[in-house]
């Protein structure tokens, strides 16, 4: 595939000054270095990351845990990591490890295609989804009784973001072409061995109409959205611990826990994607030379960071949510730990029963003085 792009369009940086050159140094000496290392740190990424999204699905699957929208939403996103790490881990395995470099066969080469348009779709996807749990957990805050809450409206808005997404991907795929090379092994034609890669099309046009709808609809768009729910769940929750200086009740207590949850899990996917969303922007303003001396260099990086996102769901829930672990020990009776203690009401009964029937995720003590 070619690592630039040819297009008649601004410039930002200027290429007769020592800042372009020890810039394009810098990031191709880095580029260097870590590409290397990427590869292999990508592969565990991707074979743990496999491992801990199976066991995030079993738990919130389970009877006591599936009964939650948000949870449902959590479920897909699981999934669409797994889509993500496994296009990934197979992408490393044949085209880094066992690198071709005259091309490959036409099913190869198809399947690159494909791994470039599912890169993209599945990210946004995740990142869409993200944004949705959050306006469902905001709509809660708001209104008890939000429709929001309800499974079967959850999934149906998740099935128009999949339908939205699949046909925001469908530039992608077609500015992407199967291209074949003939190689001629001892300068004979009977000789002659037909490889292929992939390529862009030779139409500026259309890739940077392209880079500007993914870089805005599937970058910027979400991240905006992300930025925005984060504002408004770190207002909701000042606004409640207000209202709880007045009067404090259990119930509306472990609601706020639960936001605490999804208020980290958007933080994380913020800071991780919206380096990316800029990246993405300046890509479609510059295209030659920003892709050529910036976004090549750093692509491994913005790969890394989707990796990296493929954990976030997992490793808050496993940290923060008491009836999460709980869930999660009992598929391995055997090696369970030292008993949790249970949570109590005022009444002297267990809150565990009341956990179970809202799907409700209560924080360690531990947690809860560090929020």
């Amino acid at each position: 595939m070619t690592d630039s792009l040819e297009c008649d369009d601004f410039q930002l940086f200027d290429p007769e000054s020592n800042f372009t050159f020890t810039l394009n140094w810098s990031l191709s000496k880095f580029k260097q270095f870590y590409s290397p290392v990427h590869i292999y740190l990508s592969l565990l990424l991707c074979v743990f990351g496999l491992l801990f999204n199976t066991l995030h699905i079993l738990v919130l699957t389970r009877p006591r845990m599936r009964t939650s929208s948000v949870h449902s939403i959590l479920v897909i996103i699981a999934l669409s990591d797994m889509g993500t790490m496994t296009s990934y881990l197979i992408y490393i395995l044949r085209f880094e490890l066992a690198m071709d470099r005259y091309g490959y066969s036409y099913e190869w080469a198809a399947f690159l295609k494909l791994h470039v348009v599912l890169s993209i779709g599945l990210h946004a996807l995740t990142l869409y989804f993200v944004v949705l749990m959050a306006f469902i957990r905001f709509s809660a805050l708001r209104i008890d009784t939000s429709k929001w809450l309800e499974k079967k409206r959850a999934l149906t808005a998740a099935l128009i973001i999949f339908i939205y997404v699949v046909l925001l991907c469908v530039p992608t795929f077609l500015t992407h072409k199967i291209r074949n090379d003939e190689i001629h092994q001892l300068s004979t034609p009977e000789n002659r061995v037909i490889k292929y890669n992939i390529d862009m099309v030779a139409n500026c046009f259309m890739i940077k109409a392209n880079l500007w709808l993914t870089g805005i609809m599937l970058k910027a768009l979400p991240c905006g959205l992300l930025f925005w729910f984060t504002l408004a769940l770190v207002s909701r929750l000042n606004e409640n611990q207000r209202k709880r200086e007045k009067l404090v009740k259990e119930e509306r207590r472990r609601g706020d826990m639960t936001t605490y949850m999804l208020f980290l899990m958007v933080t994380v996917f913020l800071l991780m994607e919206l380096p990316q969303g800029i990246i993405a922007i300046l890509n479609a303003l510059f295209t030659s030379q920003f892709h050529s001396l910036v976004y090549q260099n750093l692509a491994d990086i913005l790969d890394l960071f989707s990796l990296i996102n493929c954990y976030v769901a997992f490793l808050v829930y496993v940290s923060t949510c008491s009836l999460y672990r709980e869930t999660l020990w009992s598929l391995f009776p055997n090696f369970r730990p030292i008993q949790h203690r249970r949570y109590w009401g005022s009444s002297g009964k267990s809150t565990q029963s009341k956990i179970l029937a809202t799907g409700t995720c209560v924080l360690t003590s531990q947690t809860e003085e560090l929020l």
